[in-house]
């Protein structure tokens, strides 16, 4: 089928990332892995400090560790942040030595193969009020037949107001596939940076209509990765779930199928990314950047809410997130690892 096209997309967001060092060549094996876990000691120290502190600044993007510079790297939307984060970062006595400040793309949450689906599966479109996202992933939940979107594909972020769902929209087909009946709400205090408040997944689950068939476990398949198709011609099957990561490894290749760029695929390049959502006050903790290393588009507005997956096999997958934003020119994304999604809405099945 031939899916239309529409991108809608809100909202800038910060990321902060906490990763590891690296060893001394010169040392023997053991005291290698002492002089690493120093480095890494004394990042994570600097980090924990300096993240709350300049992600509470305007303007700022996202900080990480960087593995193999050994040193902290904070991104700033222009030149005009800089010295507010130099400032802050003396005041923490981190040394000059020991970040770089970069200027760097924002980041958007976005809201926007297509066509109807019954029964519904992973990856197709969904509308709700003024809005179009995607389905993340079908799921039961205690017995409760579900799907699983982004949290700010609701009419109300952090909160339940019985948001209703239709697919592929009302006016194509007015059921009410399925209501939103859980968004946690957010949490202030540490580890939030002041002022903001926290979750640690952008995720919500809405509980199907009775009447509307939906497919556990099958995730919509296009010709390729990466090349912009949108007609469908197959489906994955998740056959495996990951309820354990929160940190994965930086490499690692993950893939998506959304509404609007279809199956994409990137490479993990930054783990447990504390995320501001620019222009609010949320912060989303330890969340997960993918990057295509050819800086293909991975994501545009309107993949808010998609599966995202590791390729088991030829037409078998893991699922392991959910994706809920990306930046301006689509070669960034950032999702919420499946362990949290779970950690806040409870134990979901998704397998076939």
């Amino acid at each position: 089928m031939r899916l239309k096209h529409e991108a809608i997309g809100i909202l800038l967001i910060a990321l902060a990332v906490s990763c590891g060092g690296g060893p001394d060549e010169q040392a023997t094996s053991g005291d290698a892995q002492a002089v690493a876990a120093q480095g890494q000691d004394q990042l994570a120290r600097w980090f924990a400090r300096a993240s709350p502190e300049v992600l509470a600044l305007p303007d700022t993007v996202l900080a990480y560790i960087d593995e193999a510079g050994g040193r902290l790297v904070f991104g700033i939307e222009h030149a005009r942040a800089e010295p507010a984060a130099r400032a802050a970062l003396a005041r923490l006595g981190i040394p000059d030595t020991a970040f770089t400040i970069e200027e760097t793309e924002p980041i958007y949450q976005l809201v926007t193969l297509r066509d109807k689906w019954r029964p519904t599966i992973n990856g197709v479109q969904i509308h709700f009020g003024g809005y179009l996202c995607s389905l993340g992933f079908n799921a039961d939940h205690g017995g409760d037949r579900s799907f699983v979107t982004a949290s700010h594909c609701t009419g109300k972020q952090g909160a339940v107001e019985g948001t209703r769902y239709y697919q592929p929209t009302s006016t194509v087909d007015s059921t009410v596939i399925a209501t939103e009946v859980e968004d946690p709400t957010y949490f202030r205090g540490a580890p939030c940076p002041r002022g903001r408040k926290c979750r640690y997944s952008d995720s919500s689950r809405a509980l199907y209509s009775t009447a509307v068939a939906s497919s556990r476990g099958a995730i919509a398949r296009t010709s390729g990765p990466n090349n912009g198709s949108l007609t469908v011609t197959g489906s994955f099957s998740i056959t495996s779930q990951d309820n354990a990561t929160s940190s994965f490894a930086v490499g690692t290749t993950v893939n998506k199928v959304g509404r609007t760029t279809g199956w994409t695929q990137g490479n993990v390049t930054a783990t447990c990314a504390d995320t501001n959502v620019s222009g609010s006050n949320i912060t989303l903790l330890c969340q997960t950047l993918v990057q295509n290393p050819n800086g293909a588009v991975v994501v545009q507005g309107g993949d808010s809410g998609s599966g995202v997956f590791q390729l088991t096999g030829a037409s078998t997958a893991r699922l392991v997130g959910i994706l809920w934003g990306g930046n301006g020119t689509g070669t960034r994304f950032v999702f919420s690892p499946l362990k949290q999604v779970e950690d806040e809405l409870g134990a979901l099945v998704t397998t076939q």
